[in-house]
C-alpha cells in the first residue's frame, strides 16, 4: 500500500521539467510547416503502394508490420469464423488471456462485455472508434471501475478491427496500457447490401435474429455510407438446461448443494436459535410449495451442518439464472465526405446504438423475517430464525425475477483534412459521444415482509425482538396478489460523455539516403464525466429495499490535454528507428496529474522476407473516474470470517455458516490515487518463408507499478486474519503482512465487529470469540507492482488453384508465462500464473471452390484449476474412503465452429453457421458445489447453436 506525500519541491521542479517538455513537443508540431521551405524536387520513379496508417502509430507507412504486433480482423474473417458479434471475435483471440464477467454472474453491468487484454484488467484496454476514443460504460465494473463496453459495436458498420496488444500511451494517452482495440468503420461503400439472419440452440431456447443493411453511394466529389442493424436473442435460463436446472446433484457428478449449510439453498426454513436445528416443516408442507422438497440437511467436507433438520430446500433455485442473457438491439450509422476543389475534405459521422436486455443473476428472490436477526415468538415462546424465497407460482411468472437493461450510446464525429505543400497531410476533428443506461430491477419490501409474516413487534425478550409469527402464512404458499404487495422494482440510472478535439499532421520531413524521415504530431484536449444516480429508496434514511450487487454513488467530470510526436527515421536500406514522445495532463476540480511517456522501435530487415523486431514502451493510466469520485456504495456481501476461523482452530475451509455469513459493506473512492505507470516491451520476428507461408513469433512483457486496485473483501479479511492472529490461513501461505505494521493498522480498522463473544445482534455466541463482522470498508488503492509476459505465436499458409479449390490455414498460440503481483514493496510476489488459464490456441482451415466456401474454426483454451486444486478431494456425504486423492487441472476444452456459403447468383448467397459443433456444453468440475458447477470464463454453457443467413446485394 503506497503512502500519499504532499509534492515536495523536487517533484515540483520535476513538473517543471514536463512543462518545458511540453512546450518543445508543441514547438515540434511546426516543424512540418518549417519543412516545407527545404522540400526537394522529387527524383526518381514516383511510388505506387498505397500507404496506410496502422494502428500503434500515426505515420502512414506502406507495410502492415511494424515494430510491435498489430493483428487485423475483417467483418468476413469474423462471420467466417462462426462469430455472432464484435465481442465474441474479439474475445477468441488468444491475446485476450484475462477472464471477465460472463453473463451468469455479470451483476449490476448485465448488458456490457468488457475485455481483459494480456490480463492486465478492462480498464487497461483503450478502445477507438475510427482512431476516436469512446465513452466509458457508465455502471462500474463490478461495482468500481470505468470500463469500455465492446457489446455495442454493430458488425454491419464495422471495415476491420486492428489489435495492438502492446503499450500504447505515448500514441493513444491513458488506459492503452495492455493494448488498444481499434473499430475501423466502413467507408466509400458502393451499392447496398441486405443480410437476414435467424438461429437457435440444439438444447432449446436461445432464438435469434439478426436484420442489416448497409449501403453506400459514391460522386466525383463525395462519398455517403450508411447502414441499420436490428439484432437479438432470446434469455437462455439455466432450467432450460438439465444439468444446471437444479441444485439437487448427484453425488457422483458434482458435490450436491443439498447438503451445503450454506444460504444460498433457502426454500423456506425456520431456525430454532437456542437448540441450533432447524425446525421440522408441517406433514405436507414442503409438497405445497413447487419444486421445494423435504430436505434433512447433513454437512460437507466432514463437517457437520452449523443447523442440522429439516427444511423445504429449493431444489431449482438454479433455473432461474441467466446462462446467456437475451437483448433486442437497434443500431444505426452513417459518415459523409466531401472532397474541395482546394483538395481539403470535409467529413461527418454519426452513430447510434439502443438496446433492451433481459437477465437474472440471483438464484430468486429471497429474505430474511427481522433482515435475519433472531426474534422472540410469543406464540411457541421459542426464538427463531427465519428464512424464506419467494418461488415462481407465487410470483406468477419469472418475469417479476428479471432484470432489464435499456441503453443507448451515441457518437458524433466531423473533421476537416487536407495537406501541406506536397509533403504532409493534416487532420483536425472534434466530437462528442454519450452513453446513458437505465437499470430495473426486482425489490423485496421488508417492512411489508415483516408485518405480514410477523405482525406488530410486542415488546423484547432477554434484548430479542418479540413477534407472533403466522406460521400458517409462513409454510404456505401467497397468492400472485400478496406477492405484488411485497415487492416492487426498483429504477437506477448512470450516462457518461465525452468531449474531444485533435489536430494531427502527418509525412515526410526530409529525405536521407535510405528514404525519408516520417514524421507525426498530434494536439488533443477533451473532457470526460459520468454520473450515476441510484434509486433513492435503496439507500439512506428513506431506504425501503436493496438493490442486487449493492448501491454505487458517485460523478465528476474531468478536462484532458496532450500533445505528442512520432519519428520514424531510416537509418539503412534495411533498418528502420521508431520513437514517439507524448505529455497528457488531466484536471479536475480535485487534482490536477501529468505524465510524460515515449516509446522506442525498431525494424530490420536483412532479408526482403524477414523482419526482426522490438519495441519499448511506457504506459500511464489515469485513475478511473469512480476510482476517484465514487460518494457512497453500500451493500451486503457473504464472506468467510477468516479471523474467527483460525482463532478457534477450524481449519482453512471455514466452511460453517457460522463462519461464513452475510455482512455489510461500504466503498468510497480515493482522490489521493495516484496515476499508474509500466513498462512494455517486445521482441520478434516475422518470416514470410514461401510466397504463400509466413510465420511470426514475438515475447512480451508489461509491468505496472502503482496499480489501482479496488481493495477485495474477502482478501481484507484474510490479511485482518493475518495481523490479528499472527499466521496465513494454510500452513503452506505465506504471510502478506506484518502483525503490527501501520499496514495491519488499516486492514484492523477496515473491519468493524461487535463486541468479543456476541453475534451482530449484540446476543451473546461463543462462536464468535473475537466478534462477528458487522461491516467491512473497501476502496481503491495503489499498490507495488504487477507484471505479465509471454510468447505469440502465429502461422498462416495458402495453397490456391487445386483441382479441389483454393485453402488456407491460420493458427495463433499465446502462452502467458507470467502472471506476478507484490502488495506492498518489500512484500512477497504473488505468482498467479497457475491460477488462471496459461495458454490459448485458435486455428481456422478455410476452403473454397466456385460458388462454394465453408470455414472450420477450432479453439483451444487451457487447463484451469478447479476449486479444489492440489488438496485432498473433498469428502461426499457417505463417503467412508479417507485417502486424499490431490486434485489436479480441469479439461482443456476445445470448441469448434463450421460455417458454410453457396453463391447462388451474382448478387444473392446463403450462409449456414454451426457454433460449438460438437455441442460441449455439460462438464463439471467435480469438487465445485455452486452454480455453475465450473469455470465460466471457460466452459461454455449454451451448446450447440445453428443460424442460416440469406445476404442479397444490388446496385
Amino acid at each position: 500500500m503506497t503512502q500519499q506525500n504532499d509534492r515536495t519541491p523536487q517533484r515540483r521542479g520535476h513538473h517543471a521539467r514536463r512543462d518545458a517538455l511540453c512546450a518543445a513537443l508543441l514547438a515540434a508540431l511546426y516543424l512540418p510547416l518549417a519543412a516545407q521551405a527545404q522540400d526537394a524536387a522529387p527524383t526518381g520513379e514516383a511510388k505506387t503502394v498505397d500507404k496506410i496508417t496502422v494502428t500503434g502509430s500515426r505515420i502512414k507507412r506502406a507495410e502492415l508490420e511494424g515494430p510491435a504486433p498489430v493483428t487485423v480482423i475483417t467483418t468476413e474473417q469474423i462471420k467466417r469464423e462462426g462469430f455472432a458479434n464484435v465481442y465474441e471475435a474479439l474475445s477468441s483471440l488468444t491475446e485476450v488471456t484475462g477472464s471477465v464477467q460472463a453473463d451468469v454472474n455479470k451483476g449490476p453491468t448485465p448488458n456490457a462485455s468488457p475485455l481483459n487484454l494480456r490480463n492486465l484488467g478492462p480498464g487497461r484496454t483503450l478502445l477507438l472508434i475510427d482512431g476516436r476514443r469512446v465513452a466509458d460504460y457508465p455502471l462500474p465494473y463490478e461495482g468500481r471501475g470505468n470500463f469500455a463496453n465492446f457489446n455495442n459495436i454493430p458488425m454491419s458498420a464495422v471495415e476491420r478491427i486492428e489489435v495492438l496488444a502492446s503499450g500504447g500511451s505515448a500514441i493513444y494517452g491513458s488506459d492503452a496500457m495492455a493494448g488498444v482495440i481499434n473499430i475501423i468503420m466502413k467507408k466509400n461503400f458502393n451499392g447496398d447490401e441486405v443480410r437476414i439472419k435467424g438461429g437457435t440452440t440444439t438444447r432449446g431456447g436461445g432464438d435469434s435474429y439478426d436484420l442489416s443493411w448497409t449501403g453506400g453511394r459514391t460522386g466525383d466529389k463525395w462519398s455517403a455510407t450508411y447502414g441499420v442493424q436490428f439484432s437479438g436473442r432470446e434469455t437462455i435460463f439455466a432450467g432450460q438446461r438439465g444439468f444446471l436446472a437444479s441444485d439437487l446433484e448427484p453425488a457422483a457428478t458434482v458435490k450436491p448443494l443439498v447438503n451445503d449449510p450454506w444460504p444460498w439453498v433457502w426454500g423456506v426454513e425456520l431456525i430454532d436459535t437456542a437448540s441450533k436445528r432447524r425446525v421440522t416443516p408441517p406433514a405436507g408442507a414442503c409438497d405445497r410449495f413447487q419444486d421445494l422438497p423435504l430436505h434433512n440437511f447433513l454437512g460437507n467436507d466432514g463437517n457437520a451442518p452449523e443447523f442440522p433438520g429439516y427444511s423445504c430446500s429449493q431444489s431449482r433455485g438454479n433455473s432461474l439464472w441467466s446462462l446467456r442473457n437475451g437483448s433486442d438491439n437497434r443500431s444505426g450509422f452513417g459518415n459523409f465526405s466531401y472532397d474541395f476543389d482546394n483538395g481539403m475534405q470535409a467529413w461527418v459521422s454519426a452513430s447510434v446504438w439502443d438496446s433492451t436486455g433481459e437477465s437474472r443473476q440471483d438464484e430468486a428472490l429471497r429474505f430474511e423475517l427481522n433482515r435475519g436477526g433472531a426474534f422472540y415468538d410469543q406464540n411457541t415462546g421459542r426464538s427463531y430464525q427465519a428464512r424464506r424465497a419467494f418461488t415462481v407460482p407465487e410470483a406468477g411468472s419469472r418475469d417479476p425475477f428479471l432484470f432489464e437493461t435499456k441503453e443507448r450510446s451515441w457518437d458524433l464525429a466531423a473533421g476537416l483534412r487536407g495537406r501541406f505543400g506536397e509533403r504532409f497531410n493534416w487532420d483536425a476533428t472534434v466530437g462528442r459521444t454519450e452513453y446513458k443506461v437505465d437499470f430495473s430491477f426486482p425489490g423485496m419490501l421488508q417492512s411489508a415482509v415483516d408485518s405480514y409474516f410477523l405482525g406488530p413487534q410486542l415488546g423484547t425478550n432477554n434484548g430479542l425482538p418479540v413477534y407472533a409469527l403466522d406460521q400458517n402464512k409462513f409454510w404456505n404458499p401467497m397468492t400472485p396478489e400478496t406477492f405484488r404487495q411485497l415487492t416492487t422494482r426498483g429504477k437506477s440510472s448512470a450516462e457518461s460523455w465525452m468531449n474531444q478535439a485533435q489536430f494531427s499532421v502527418n509525412g515526410d520531413l526530409f529525405d536521407l539516403p535510405a528514404g525519408p524521415v516520417g514524421f507525426a504530431g498530434v494536439i488533443e484536449a477533451g473532457s470526460q464525466g459520468y454520473r450515476l444516480t441510484p434509486d433513492p429508496l435503496t439507500f439512506g434514511a428513506n431506504k425501503l429495499y436493496d438493490q442486487p450487487g449493492g448501491t454505487n454513488q458517485g460523478g465528476g467530470d474531468r478536462k484532458r490535454y496532450a500533445v505528442g510526436v512520432e519519428f520514424k527515421v531510416p537509418v539503412f536500406k534495411t533498418l528502420d528507428v521508431t520513437g514517439a514522445g507524448r505529455f497528457d495532463r488531466y484536471d479536475d476540480d480535485a487534482r490536477k496529474e501529468s505524465n510524460f511517456t515515449w516509446n522506442a522501435g525498431i525494424e530490420w530487415r536483412p532479408i526482403e522476407s524477414l523482419l526482426v523486431r522490438g519495441a519499448y514502451n511506457t504506459t500511464f493510466r489515469a485513475p478511473d473516474m469512480h476510482y476517484l469520485f465514487a460518494t457512497s456504495g453500500t451493500g451486503t456481501q457473504e464472506d468467510s470470517d477468516v479471523a474467527t476461523c483460525i482463532n478457534r482452530g477450524l481449519g482453512p475451509d471455514c466452511s460453517s455458516q457460522a463462519l461464513y455469513y452475510r455482512h455489510n459493506i461500504a466503498r468510497t473512492g480515493n482522490l489521493k490515487l495516484e496515476s499508474e505507470t509500466g513498462k512494455s516491451w517486445s521482441a520478434g520476428l516475422v518470416w514470410d518463408a514461401a510466397e504463400n507461408l509466413s510465420f511470426s513469433a514475438d515475447y512480451w512483457r508489461m509491468t505496472i507499478d502503482n496499480q489501482v486496485r479496488d481493495f477485495d473483501i474477502a482478501d481484507i479479511l484474510d490479511l485482518e486474519s493475518q495481523c490479528r492472529n499472527g499466521r496465513p490461513r494454510r500452513a503452506s501461505d505465506r504471510m502478506q503482512v506484518t502483525p503490527g505494521s501501520s499496514t495491519c493498522s488499516d486492514i484492523v480498522s477496515r473491519v468493524t465487529r461487535s463486541a468479543p463473544g456476541t453475534n451482530s445482534f449484540g446476543v451473546a455466541d461463543p462462536n464468535y470469540p473475537i466478534g462477528q463482522v458487522v461491516s467491512v470498508f473497501s476502496g481503491p488503492i495503489n499498490i507495488a507492482y504487477r507484471e505479465v509476459a509471454g510468447v505469440d505465436f502465429t502461422a498462416r499458409y495458402k495453397i490456391p488453384a487445386t483441382r479441389f479449390g483454393d485453402f488456407s490455414f491460420q493458427f495463433n498460440y499465446t502462452n502467458q508465462l507470467k502472471n506476478n503481483e507484490q502488495r506492498d514493496p518489500g512484500s512477497p510476489m504473488q505468482e498467479n500464473r497457475d491460477k488462471e488459464v496459461r495458454t490459448f490456441a485458435r486455428a481456422s482451415a478455410s476452403w473454397s471452390r466456385g460458388p462454394w466456401n465453408a470455414t472450420l474454426f477450432a479453439n483451444r483454451i487451457g487447463h484451469v484449476n478447479g476449486d479444489s486444486y492440489n488438496e485432498c478431494a473433498p469428502i461426499l456425504p457417505g463417503q467412508t474412503d479417507t485417502t486424499c486423492h490431490m486434485v489436479g487441472k480441469l479439461k482443456a476444452p476445445v470448441y469448434f465452429n463450421l460455417t458454410a456459403g453457396y453463391q447462388l447468383t451474382e448478387q444473392a448467397r446463403v450462409n449456414l453457421y454451426v457454433d460449438n459443433l460438437f455441442d460441449e456444453a455439460d462438464y463439471k468440475d467435480p469438487y465445485k458445489k455452486f452454480f455453475a458447477y465450473a469455470n465460466e470464463r471457460v466452459f461454455q454453457r449454451v451448446g450447440r447453436e445453428i443460424s442460416a443467413e440469406f445476404v442479397y446485394k444490388f446496385d
